[in-house]
């Protein structure tokens, strides 16, 4: 039962970062939607932050599935972060062009809309490269104690 939970924790610690950095998309995404929500009566103003949400809960949604079987690839996350990474890229161009009424009411200026896509687009962009990492088994430290917790259980396991 031990080795058990140490494969467990061990893969558990490889999806750490990659659910961390989610929740800040997340609670970004929720934060701008009920600000907006507060501010606008445009519900398509709402879209862009209802994605970030969404692609917040795909990306919580797979780590889950992937800890619970033995897969090590979050496809649908990977795919979801690169069309996130396209939409903060579109965010930023309509914050710049049409100024903030449209996207951030609630900031004084369209530099602190720009500057939160921007952020926005760097979270979508170290996750997605944390997924990669993950799925070329690169991550080597979380990798070889996920590897070396396999190896325990297998030898107690043959005891």
């Amino acid at each position: 039962m031990r080795q058990i939970q140490q494969v467990n924790t061990a893969k558990w610690n490889r999806y750490m970062l990659i659910r961390y950095l989610d929740s800040g998309v997340f609670f970004v995404g929720l934060y701008w939607g009920v600000m907006l929500f507060a501010t606008t009566d445009s519900l398509v103003a709402l879209a862009a932050p209802a994605s970030e949400i969404a692609l917040g809960a795909i990306v919580l949604l797979e780590v889950n599935r992937v800890l619970t079987h033995d897969i090590e690839y979050l496809r649908a996350s990977h795919v979801a972060l690169v069309i996130g990474c396209f939409l903060s890229v579109l965010e930023i161009a309509i914050t710049a062009v049409f100024g903030k009424e449209t996207l951030f009411p609630f900031f004084s200026t369209p530099v602190v809309g720009i500057g939160l896509c921007a952020i926005l687009l760097a979270l979508k962009a170290l996750i997605a490269w944390r997924i990669v990492l993950v799925r070329d088994r690169r991550d080597k430290k979380r990798y070889g104690l996920y590897l070396m917790a396999l190896e325990h259980a297998g030898q107690r396991k043959g005891e």
